[in-house]
């Protein structure tokens, strides 16, 4: 059953689109599981070719993105999401370091292993608007 059937039926809209770009496919089940049930609706991608074709198809309003990855690596992953999805929040999620960024700006960065607080916190961190400034 996909996340908007799982909603629909629990009578309440999925809160974020998100594409979980990651090759092992334990991890992405068990992300996609994890934030399917706090209701937003989940795309998966296990490599950078497929994460491409997703991100010029669809709105998302988040990607959470391994570095790693076949075909195409995170960077280049990055580098499109940033032209052709600004708007679209990035996430990496890699047991690399930061400096694999080169630099490269994001919303949030989880080095693997990550607990479910971490990833939970950032995600809701990201997605949150921001409060209007008091005047």
């Amino acid at each position: 059953m996909d996340g908007d059937a799982a909603h629909a039926r629990a009578g309440r809209a999925p809160m974020s689109r998100i594409l979980i770009v990651e090759d092992e496919e334990v991890l992405t089940d068990s992300l996609r599981d994890i934030l399917e049930g706090e209701g937003h609706q989940v795309l998966t991608a296990q490599n950078g070719l497929d994460a491409l074709g997703t991100i010029a198809r669809e709105r998302l309003d988040l990607v959470l993105l391994d570095l790693m990855l076949p075909l195409v690596n995170g960077l280049k992953v990055l580098e499109a999401v940033r032209r052709d999805a600004p708007s679209t929040a990035v996430i990496v999620v890699t047991s690399c370091g930061r400096e694999a960024l080169e630099g490269q700006p994001v919303q949030g960065f989880l080095r693997k292993p990550f607990s479910l607080e971490a990833l939970l916190g950032a995600v809701k961190h990201v997605l949150t608007p921001a409060s209007p400034v008091p005047r």
